[in-house]
């Protein structure tokens, strides 16, 4: 995980993440349940992102995608109670910002200064390739 509850607290007024969170309207807390989910996504979003280019899960902590979580988990949150009107265009903002740094990273645009292994990772391991016998010899007989 790249950002905690605790993070996004700080980010968002607990009144605001309580009306953005919260399906019991008698419930005076936030559903902690629903900012674990939103957090998962956003990890899970630049897990994706990042695989190709750094081997996961990386060994160095890094404060921009810390950033670019608590800007999808907002989003996230935010999008969970649209209320008929626009979000907040500091949150679609934050969203558009996060997805643009996230293709960098992908395209090796953008570096998060860790050492990286200077070539994509393959997800799956080593290709292999089976191939049958030659049925010809091209006539070198």
């Amino acid at each position: 995980m790249y950002c905690t509850v605790d993070d996004v607290k700080k980010l968002i007024p607990e009144a605001t993440l309580r009306d953005l969170t919260q399906d019991d309207p008698l419930d005076p807390d936030f559903d902690i349940t629903n900012v674990n989910a939103a957090i998962k996504y956003a990890s899970d979003k630049i897990d994706a992102a990042i695989r190709g280019r750094y081997p996961l899960p990386l060994t160095q902590k890094v404060d921009l995608l810390k950033e670019l979580a608590l800007d999808l988990v907002r989003y996230r949150l935010y999008s969970r109670r649209p209320d008929g009107g626009d979000l907040p265009t500091a949150v679609t903002e934050g969203k558009k910002s996060a997805d643009t740094d996230l293709r960098e990273i992908r395209s090796g645009d953008l570096s998060l200064g860790i050492e990286d292994s200077k070539k994509p990772v393959d997800e799956a391991g080593p290709w292999r390739v089976k191939a049958p016998k030659r049925r010809f010899d091209g006539g070198m007989r």
